[in-house]
């Protein structure tokens, strides 16, 4: 079944929590510490797959969650990290934030693929933080939340060419003679509920061919069934314009699908366009002549850039793809010319490109965002108090990952934050002891060092 449009929950896989061990050995009268780290949670990664050409998969099912990393242990042993949970998408598909609108990533390219959701990293067990000053640390940390997003998916059609057109007009009837496909052919409107896909051989040249369902007047207003599908058109270099030949008003059907292009997007008026009268099997030459020449009249084209074919027959469907070719080819090497950044080398083609969302952000980066202030008794004394939030990727994820019970614990977030700069900002800021910090998910009290 078809499906070009759904919005998916993915969630990544918490890290594994550290461990809090001390060797004990018979011989050994003072063990160290030797709690390992957690395991990494598992990503979650969408990638392209050629074999694809629906979203119907990943619509019957709604929620993903990759798989947790299992905790640290004694004896420095550390937690096995989740592996990643990959979901194939179709290239062509674009792949958005449903909650901002963010276009994250646009699959292009038969190797792309994408974290959509970073995996938790493992906490540090006890182990981790031996040094100098600190031999026997008493704690260690948990492990990381996994990502959580809600995602938009929208597949565009990957196709050279659009066979773009009213009702009827023979466009199912076209790429079947055209190509492999076989799409539903009858005798009303909308028979084509789905954009069919095929491959034509032009001399040694094949092009990847679309059916686009009927377009009707105000369809990029969401009338008919047209709409759906307008968005599959912006994939295409070169756009085949359908006419039924034998209807009476051919030439003002031909300005209704140009005015609902130029509505539903500019980039797709701008399309090279090929312009073909259909169904001459049922007229003579001198007929199909006046009707070139009454177009091209009513229309801005030119008579010689009108083709008139029988997609029945298949009287005219060379010519015509011939012309599409030669176009194709002069769209294509334009398209190479100015945009030199979608150019791939061969041996860039061959390796995985993986886009990872979440590396953009600089870790060390912070703000410091003053809340409100409150009173507070203290032996019946009243004491202004203020709250400060700190945002920050890299001071988030330690906080988040401390267990604030733990007095040993805390103390190491404060002398992050004074090593990050944060305890020296807070203090600029007007922070004094005492005054409530909220760092992600925790809060603690405030302490000048």
């Amino acid at each position: 079944m078809f499906c070009d449009l759904t919005e998916i929950y993915v969630k990544a896989g918490n890290g594994g929590n550290g461990a809090v061990s001390f060797r004990r050995e018979k011989y050994l009268a003072k063990g160290g510490p030797d709690g390992g780290d957690g395991g990494e949670g598992g990503d979650v990664i969408l990638k392209a797959n050629h074999h694809l050409n629906t979203l119907f998969e990943l619509n019957t099912r709604k929620r993903y969650k990759a798989e947790h990393g299992e905790p640290g242990a004694k004896k420095d042993l550390h937690g096995k990290s989740a592996e990643p949970l990959y979901l194939d998408v179709p290239i062509g598909t674009q792949v958005f934030d449903a909650d901002t609108g963010d276009l994250l990533f646009d699959f292009v390219n038969k190797n792309d693929q994408c974290i959509v959701a970073k995996g938790g990293r493992g906490g540090y067990g006890n182990a981790h933080f031996t040094s100098s000053v600190r031999q026997a640390p008493d704690f260690a940390e948990n492990g990381e939340k996994g990502q959580e997003r809600n995602l938009k998916l929208e597949l565009k059609l990957v196709a050279d060419v659009g066979i773009i057109g009213l009702p009827s007009c023979g466009k199912s009837t076209l790429i079947a003679h055209i190509s492999n496909a076989r799409p539903k052919i009858a005798d009303y409107p909308f028979t084509t509920l789905i954009p069919n896909l095929g491959v034509a051989k032009i001399g040694d040249d094949t092009l990847v061919v679309s059916d686009i369902p009927g377009l009707i007047e105000g369809a990029s207003e969401g009338k008919g069934l047209g709409h759906e599908f307008l968005r599959h058109i912006d994939r295409n270099s070169v756009l085949i314009h359908l006419i039924d030949a034998n209807l009476n008003d051919f030439i003002e059907n031909y300005k209704v699908i140009q005015n609902e292009l130029k509505k539903h997007s500019k980039d797709l008026e701008k399309k090279d366009q090929i312009v073909a009268l259909n169904k001459i099997d049922t007229m003579d030459d001198e007929m199909v002549d006046f009707l070139r020449e009454e177009l091209a009249k009513g229309t801005e084209l030119k008579k010689e850039d009108i083709f008139a074919i029988s997609a029945v027959t298949g009287k005219g469907v060379d010519k015509l793809l011939f012309k599409v070719s030669e176009v194709l080819k002069k769209v294509k090497r334009q398209e190479e010319e100015s945009c030199d950044s979608l150019r791939m080398t061969e041996t860039q083609e061959e390796e995985n490109f993986v886009f990872r969302p979440h590396l953009e952000e600089n870790p060390r980066k912070f703000t410091i965002e003053k809340i409100d202030e409150f009173k507070e008794i203290v032996d019946e004394e009243e004491m202004m108090k203020k709250i400060f939030r700190v945002h920050g990727k890299r001071i988030e994820q330690i906080a988040n990952m401390t267990e604030m019970t733990n007095r040993s614990a805390v103390h190491r977030v404060h002398d992050v934050m004074k090593k990050l700069g944060v305890q020296k900002q807070l203090v600029r800021d007007g922070a004094e002891s005492g005054d409530t910090i909220l760092i992600g998910e925790q809060e603690f009290r405030f302490k000048e060092i």
